[in-house]
């Protein structure tokens, strides 16, 4: 099976497809290649996490639908030419949620890139993330079950491939547990 995360990586980290991105975002491309090195594995991560959780799957599935006959994966370099058409902002958005803004911040701190700019890395990274998975999806005739199954496997390529982008996710985890064991001490104390 082809992993999401290479494919990707092979198509944008170089020439003229990175210049557009690094140009795009006004960033440096050997940072911008950084930053999608750490990016691409933590979407295919959160669009496991996300399919494993009830009603995920169908989310998900909603919004490739969305993406209806525009799929950018069809025409890369056309989609570079303008990534915001896509609404890539609402996609990562919705995929990384409330753990966004520890994920830019951790990125930019390893790239070098301001974390606004990481966003807009992400923002181009997501709909080709979600259209890749979304022509895997059609292609074989998958259900839900099996998609769940596909970025399951998929998000332990990305992490195998990438211990620096593995150690990130296990720090937003932690995060988020200790982020969740405040609020629910909190809760208990003031009873709510």
């Amino acid at each position: 099976m082809d992993s999401i995360v290479d494919t990707l990586m092979n198509q944008l980290g170089s020439g003229d497809n990175l210049s557009t991105i690094s140009t795009s975002v006004g960033g440096d491309p050997n940072a911008v290649k950084s930053a999608l090195g750490l990016g691409l594995p933590m979407l295919v991560s959160s669009m496991a996490d996300t399919a494993s959780k009830p009603g995920g799957a169908d989310m998900l599935t909603k919004m490739m639908s969305q993406m209806g006959g525009s799929n950018p994966m069809d025409n890369v370099s056309g989609y570079l030419g303008n990534p915001e058409a896509a609404g890539g902002s609402g996609i990562v958005n919705s995929l990384l949620g409330s753990q966004m803004g520890t994920i830019q911040n951790t990125i930019s701190q390893k790239t070098g890139l301001p974390p606004a700019m990481v966003g807009k890395v992400l923002a181009i990274a997501a709909p080709l993330v979600l259209g890749y998975a979304s022509k895997m999806f059609t292609q074989q005739k998958m259900d839900t079950k099996v998609l769940t199954n596909l970025l399951g496997e998929q998000s332990k390529m990305a992490m195998q491939s990438s211990p620096e982008a593995a150690n990130m996710a296990k720090q937003v985890v932690t995060t988020k547990v200790e982020s969740g064991g405040v609020m629910s001490k909190l809760k208990k104390l003031f009873g709510s």
